[in-house]
Parts: C-alpha cells; structure tokens; sequence
C-alpha cells in the first residue's frame, strides 16, 4: 500500500511531532484505526521552496483491541515522530508504502 502527500504539517526548527495514520477503517468502531497493511515505512517529504532537513524515528505499528465488532481483524494505527533538524522552518506532508 502506497500513500504520497499525506497531510500538511510544519515544524520550527528543534520541533518534533508525532503523526498518526490509518489506513482505512473499520465503521462505528469505538478504537480509532485502520486495516492491517503489513509493514509500512514512513517518511516526511518536504514542500516548497525552502531547504527542508527532517529525520523521521520511531515507526510503531500498533493493533488496538476491537470492542464493538466480534471477529473482525483489529484496528492498525502506524506511527512516527518527525523532528525539524534544519535550521529553517519546515512545511512537509508524510509518503510511504509497505515492502515489496
């Protein structure tokens, strides 16, 4: 599964933040998150003009408990924290896939 400009985010310099995704969903379910993708990389893509210089840490994939479907396949969330190493403001959206 590919995503490409996901979002629209900016960090000062130093600033780190830590970004959620799901990838589909399961309906009136009470636990936010998505299908199960398998492995899935995520990294910060810059915007613009400016230099852009961010180092992406901590990829998490967690499967949550299902608690109001019976049966179905958990909620996925996958995660990552995104820093602003550069001296400049950062403007970016978030790209990924799985392995291939």
């Amino acid at each position: 599964m590919a995503f490409n400009q996901v979002g629209d985010f900016w960090l000062a310099p130093g600033e780190s933040t830590r970004i959620h995704l799901a990838l589909g969903g399961l309906v009136d379910e009470a636990e936010w998150g998505g299908f199960d993708f398998g492995a899935q990389w995520i990294m910060a893509d810059g915007v613009g003009i400016n230099p852009v210089r961010l180092m992406v840490s901590e990829h998490t994939k967690e499967k949550k408990p299902i608690r109001l479907h019976p049966g179905s396949p958990s909620p996925i969330v996958y995660s990552v924290t995104v820093t602003n190493i550069g001296e400049e403001l950062a403007h970016f959206t978030i790209q990924g896939g799985g392995n291939v």
